[in-house]
């Protein structure tokens, strides 16, 4: 299959070429001019967007979705161009994770219709009381090297993130031991001190969870999490550019503090996102959304309703970044977090056939997984 398109992005660059062809489900080559089953030349095409972090949209979570109920979430995915993410949890059992995982795991053997699941991300025991932020303090824990066997093997090779917060007694031990499995260690949720942050990031632990919320922020004598996560080459900043979490000005600082290649736009979405305002559900807490915000009874922000092509856009339009630039959140970046970047994240010759297609004000026209159709406006 050929694809003609107007413009094309990869790598932080605009490629010099029209057409882009896919075979048996990746890409072949990108070249210029020839014939094309499939006429996009009115707009723009990016690598497929990769959400690795969300927790769920469309009146479902991670925590309690069913077998079908993961792939009606896939298609809402698709839909706003994201062609691979994490399923997300929040705080639960070890016992309910661990079935979770297995559910997850069962449901990327079969595949899905639209989005790819990536894998797994754990946010959630081992997270600081103090900055839980909307998870129950119930259930938080500290970390143990026999959980993280359990949940390393529920997941099946799938479990690719697991959230600890410094300041939880045996973190750095947890920490070195999944970084040692081939785990993604993430910190965040947490109080920790700029020492105790370098610390974690030292042993392992290599993405700042949501950069800004429910972490120790920056002091001139204390720089926190916030502090040690933007002055570091290793770690990779996520961060919800829906501009209700973080200030715009907030954002440009963390860019400027790691430049383009280490932020991650994610949406952390929850059940609510793409549903109207009203009461619900955030994992076994319930929440109010109100003119799109989403909150627990405290008062604490519970996730987000962003979509990955909104935050695109919002980056974009709204703080000046150049696309070129802005697709590296969505695309290379998440993909490099993840360690996936040899299989996804940007648009070359044997890598996974997953392109976004989208308009000039970032709506999106076609989303292709794996060389398929799974979503066309």
């Amino acid at each position: 299959m050929k694809i003609k398109v107007g413009r094309a992005y990869s790598d932080g660059h605009i490629l010099d070429a029209d057409t882009i062809e896919i075979e048996n489900g990746v890409f072949k080559s990108v070249s210029n001019g020839g014939d094309a089953e499939l006429d996009f030349s009115g707009y723009i095409a990016l690598p497929g967007f990769i959400d690795m972090h969300t927790h769920g949209a469309i009146g479902f979570e991670a925590n309690t979705a069913s077998f079908e109920e993961f792939d009606k979430l896939s298609e809402f995915y698709a839909s706003n161009g994201v062609a691979e993410f994490c399923v997300t949890t929040v705080t639960d059992t070890i016992d309910n994770l661990v079935e979770i995982e297995k559910l997850v795991a069962k449901r990327i053997r079969e595949g899905t219709s639209g989005a790819r699941i990536a894998g797994i991300y754990l946010e959630g025991p081992f997270l600081s009381h103090k900055l839980r932020g909307a998870h129950n303090e119930n259930l938080l824990a500290n970390p143990a090297i026999k959980d993280i066997d359990r949940l390393i093997e529920a997941g099946n090779g799938n479990l690719r993130v697991i959230a600890i917060a410094p300041e939880t007694e045996g973190a750095y031990s947890a920490m070195e031991y999944a970084a040692s499995k081939g785990i993604k260690v993430a910190c965040g949720h947490s109080a920790a001190t700029c020492a105790e942050a370098n610390a974690a990031f030292d042993a392992g632990a290599s993405v700042a969870i949501h950069t800004y919320n429910c972490m120790s922020p920056l002091h001139h004598r204390e720089p926190g999490v916030v502090g040690a996560s933007l002055v570091r080459d290793d770690v990779y900043n996520e961060i919800i550019c829906d501009f209700i979490h973080v200030a715009p000005e907030a954002v440009k600082v963390a860019l400027r503090c790691k430049g383009k290649d280490k932020i991650v736009f994610i949406t952390d979405s929850i059940g609510a996102a793409g549903l109207a305002d009203g009461e619900y559900q955030f994992g076994p807490l319930p929440i109010i959304v109100k003119d799109g915000i989403a909150r627990i009874a405290e008062g604490n922000l519970a996730g987000s309703s962003l979509r990955t092509n909104v935050a695109l856009r919002n980056v974009v339009t709204k703080l000046g970044m150049s696309l070129e630039d802005a697709m590296l959140g969505v695309t290379k970046n998440p993909a490099e977090a993840l360690g996936m970047y040899d299989k996804i994240g940007s648009i070359a010759p044997g890598k996974r056939a997953h392109l976004t297609v989208v308009d000039d004000d970032f709506n999106v026209v076609m989303t292709i997984v794996d060389g398929r159709i799974v979503y066309e406006a």
